[in-house]
């Protein structure tokens, strides 16, 4: 039976399932990572409580340094599952993701030998992965696992998904490996990082039994986290919420209109597109087709948003100036 809605109606439906779907999804992130890092540090002693804390501020704070002096040059993945997934969503190649790969290791294993030498003989590697506290096997792989996927997840959508606030990409994903770190570290002393697991291992020269779930973990993890980013990016997720960067009322309102007026024009079935165009036609494109095609522009010379319309292979912009 056909569907003879309106297609501003049918597109609210949609708009609200997508909403619907990222509050589901982001609520029980919130929970896993709050409630598990507050029990893992308030259980225990106080000591054990500081020492978890305090393992977090290191890697979080740590990784929010130089993220930052990396981002402009590679990135700053800085972690195997990272590229792996990044691999998987187009956003690098093989022969990039291999050498990624292979700093990563040579780097982690470098930065703990500096740590060895720049310290007292006497001090050992604390920092090795291990089952604690009563933590199974399968209990610890999950645990790793999901927190990989929220941290890669987090990644992909303050680093691959442009927007104002890209620049400041190293706090969020700084702050995401503070809050793994206050959750996992009572339990496997949070890998959430191959390369670091394995470093840490090669420098206490102790490889425990479960080493094999500081790889297997995260790397699954990261397929999930790939995955969910694809599929919000095929449900053309930015389009739910337009507006949502600007620096006013008066901007939210005209990317609403612009959105509301390429709508208008949509009569195919894909929802947005009037043409035959593809939603990912080649690695790390998101819209290479003939279809019909909105989006917004804030960088005019009133700076106001100014709605960009594109139909097939030429473009016309409200604002010749724009850049």
């Amino acid at each position: 039976m056909a569907d003879n809605r309106p297609m501003a109606d049918k597109n609210t439906a949609r708009n609200w399932g997508i909403q619907t779907l990222a509050e589901f999804v982001g609520t029980a992130m919130y929970m896993y990572l709050a409630i598990g890092g507050a029990d893992a540090v308030t259980r225990g002693s106080v000591t054990q409580g500081a020492a978890s804390l305090g393992d977090a501020f290191a890697f979080g704070i740590g990784l929010v340094v130089t993220a930052w002096a990396f981002f402009r040059i590679s990135g700053s993945h800085f972690n195997p599952a990272i590229t792996f997934s990044s691999l998987i969503t187009g956003h690098i190649t093989v022969p990039q993701a291999f050498l990624y790969f292979v700093a990563q290791l040579l780097g982690a294993m470098l930065g703990v030998a500096l740590v060895r030498g720049t310290t007292p003989h006497t001090e050992t590697i604390g920092q090795v992965n291990q089952l604690m506290n009563g933590e199974s096997i399968a209990r610890g792989f999950f645990l790793e696992f999901f927190l990989t996927a929220i941290l890669c997840f987090v990644y992909h959508m303050v680093v691959h998904e442009k927007n104002r606030s890209t620049f400041m990409a190293a706090l969020p994903y700084g702050f995401t490996i503070f809050s793994c770190h206050l959750f996992a570290t009572r339990y496997t002393n949070a890998g959430i990082n191959p390369a670091r697991a394995f470093a840490t291992s090669v420098a206490a020269r102790s490889f425990s039994h479960a080493h094999w779930i500081f790889w297997f973990g995260p790397l699954t993890g990261a397929i999930l986290a790939a995955a969910l980013h694809i599929l919000f990016r095929y449900l053309d997720y930015d389009r739910v919420n337009p507006g949502i960067d600007a620096e006013n009322h008066a901007q939210y309102l005209r990317a609403q209109s612009a959105v509301n007026e390429a709508n208008v024009h949509n009569t195919g079935p894909g929802g947005y597109s009037t043409g035959s165009g593809g939603y990912n036609t080649g690695p790390g494109g998101y819209n290479t087709g003939s279809g019909y095609n909105s989006n917004v522009n804030y960088n005019n010379s009133s700076g106001d948003i100014a709605p960009n319309f594109q139909t097939g292979n030429t473009a016309t912009t409200t604002n010749p100036t724009a850049r």
